[in-house]
Order: structure tokens, then sequence, then C-alpha cells
């Protein structure tokens, strides 16, 4: 029987081309790399799995360090000696040493972790990913261009995005209501017939979202806002979706199937946002189910993962039905993806066949951005 013989923990900061912040603090600029953290796993016969997560503090409570010594310290254990194909067993495990409070325990360490079990299952049978999930309905997924920062560059860069041939565009936007509809005038005046997905990343209440909802009920651009007010506030979700002529979308508040039965039950959504760095592949399966049985719209996203968690993106994203362009950046804002075989052209990907994440990650480009970790 093949197990897991080698457990490798590597954090990594790599550096952002271009500056992107949200409304709660930047995710990386030219001078402020982004913070991840690859898992290597390697069998007794010589396979080798790979996963990665994107912590980020200013979007959720895990850091590079807690992810570092979670997965050192207390997921490795469970992982060694331990066959690969054993997925659910070990998610079993991993929940019950990090207990799961009112939604998931270190939910970034525990996708890095799922991420590399599938690639490991991918290599050992010969499969792709997408193909271990019941096999892609598209062979490219295409993505939305993320636009942060002022109004000029706002139009500038939704304008260049566009000639590469992206349709849809994320904006972030900050929580003043009078500078967000600048904003937002700003990317329609520069892509007059692009699709415009906002996103606060909770940077409003139910109350002052209801001042931005009046400039913005009549433009027909806009497809959806994304988690409006802060991720405990379910109570404000369900009053604004009551309110709102635009689809309100979820996403700091959804990590687990859990999370979204109750935002059912409490008519707190229209659609959601799923990201394999937050729930995994195997929980965002479960999500995904949930919600086509529920009649609820998806939305694929991102936390700029480099190469191996964009990939995973790209095999899970592939097999949905999706209503808009994924917002799966990387590409726009890292200086360097850290993998060979990756094939981008414009806004579309090519969702790798061959096995596992169908991608080798460069080991020369790991050691060049090689953090340390100070604890």
């Amino acid at each position: 029987m093949v197990t897991i013989k080698e457990v490798e923990v590597i954090p990594l900061r790599i550096p952002f081309v271009r500056p992107f912040k949200i409304s709660r603090g930047y995710v990386g600029a030219p001078g402020k790399p982004g913070e991840h953290v690859y898992l290597k796993l390697v069998t007794s016969d010589g396979e080798v799995g790979w996963g990665e997560t994107r912590p980020m503090p200013s979007w959720m409570y895990e850091t590079m360090e807690s992810v570092y010594t979670t997965l050192k310290k207390y997921i490795s254990r469970i992982l060694i000696g331990e066959d690969p194909y054993n997925i659910i067993k070990i998610h079993k495990a991993m929940d019950k040493e990090l207990a799961p409070v009112v939604s998931s325990g270190q939910p970034f360490a525990k996708s890095a972790v799922d991420i590399a079990l599938h690639d490991l299952v991918g290599k050992l049978t010969g499969t792709p990913i997408h193909r271990l999930l019941g096999g892609k309905i598209r062979d490219y997924v295409e993505m939305s261009a993320l636009i942060s920062g002022t109004p000029d560059a706002i139009g500038d860069y939704a304008k260049e995005m566009w000639q590469k041939g992206y349709r849809c565009f994320k904006l972030k936007i900050m929580g003043d209501v009078d500078e967000d509809y600048k904003l937002i005038k700003a990317l329609i005046e520069a892509v007059p017939e692009g699709k415009i997905w906002l996103d606060a990343n909770q940077a409003y209440s139910s109350y002052s979202l209801r001042f931005l909802l009046r400039k913005i009920a009549d433009i027909e651009n806009i497809i959806c806002i994304e988690q409006p007010v802060p991720t405990y506030d379910f109570h404000g979700l369900s009053r604004i979706v009551r309110i709102s002529p635009i689809p309100i979308a979820v996403d700091e508040s959804l990590f687990s199937h859990y999370d979204l039965l109750k935002l059912i039950s409490m008519n707190a959504l229209d659609a959601l946002v799923l990201k394999i760095a937050k729930s995994g592949i195997r929980t965002s399966t479960k999500i995904y189910a949930l919600a086509e049985a529920a009649g609820i719209s998806c939305m694929g996203s991102g936390m700029t993962e480099s190469g191996v968690g964009f990939t995973a993106a790209m095999h899970v994203f592939s097999t949905m039905e999706m209503i808009a362009p994924v917002d799966t950046n990387g590409p726009q804002f890292l200086k360097d993806m850290l993998v060979r075989g990756l094939e981008i052209e414009g806004a579309k990907v090519k969702v790798p066949d061959k096995p596992g994440l169908g991608i080798e990650v460069d080991e020369k480009k790991l050691e060049e951005y090689k953090a340390e970790i100070e604890i």
C-alpha cells in the first residue's frame, strides 16, 4: 500500500507587479509581496503531491505563520503513514485535531492539504483532478479582471484588460458612497459594454449600503454586490437581500456547506462565491451541490494564488456552472506563478489534462522566494 512518507511545509513571499488594495488593507503591491504556503507530500513510492494556500490576515484570521505551524505541528502527524486515497478519513482527522467551532477550523491550512491529496491521487491513478470530480464541462475557464485603485487608474487598467479579452470586471469598493460611485462611473466609462462585479469586502453596513444602492440601482451592467457587510452579519445580509434591486453575493460569510445552509434559511444571499483557498476542493463541491439544489447561483474567485492553488481552482471551476467569469487573479498581480505547464491566453485558461494538477512546480523558484518564519 502506498502511504505518505514525507511532509514539507514551504513558506513563500512572492512579489507583486502592481498594487492590489481592498477595503480592509493591501493584498499586495510592489515592495509588499504576497505571503503563500506550499505543501509538498511525498509517498512511499516517491510520488509527489502539491498544495498551496494564500493566508491573508486583512481578509481572514489565518497568517503565514499560523498556517506554517498548523501544518508542521498538528497536521503533519496525521498525514505521515496515511494512505493518500483516504481523503474523507484525513478530513475527519484534521477536524478532530483542529476542531471547527461555528464554521471551519483553520480552513486555509486544511485547503492546502486537500489540494495536495487530490494532486497525489490524480498522479497515482493517472487521472487529472477534474476527472476525479466527474469531468470538466468546458476546456477553458474564462477569468474576470480584478480592478482597484483611483478612478483614473481604474479606467486606464480596465481599457488595457478589455484589449486583452476580459469582459467582466470585478471592482473593489471601499465603503464611501460618493467615492465608490466615482469608481463605478469611471469603470463604466472605460468599458461601457463590460459586466461589473462589485466587491465591498465587508466595507458597508445594511444601513449605509442603501445610499449606494439608490445611486446605482439603474446601472444595468452591475451583476452583483459581493459581501457588502461584515462576515458575521447574517441578519444584515438578510435585510439587504430583501430590498436590493442588485443581487447580493456572499463570500467571507461562507466557508462551508454548513454556512450555506444557514444563509439559505435566512434568505441572506442571491449568489455565492466559491474559493478553493477557503474551502478546499472537497468542501467546495459540497457547497456547489447544496447551492444547485437550492437554486442559488455560483461564482468563482481566488486569493491571488500562484500556480498550484490557481490550477486547482481551474480544475474545480471547469466542472461547474458559473454566472460570471471567475476572479482568479494571480496571473494579473504576481511576478511569478512558480509552475510550468499553465496555458493562459488573454482571459482564458486551458484546463490541464495531465494527471493530478497537470502542472510542474519549479522547485528552484520555491528556493528563490522562500521566506523565513519568525514566531
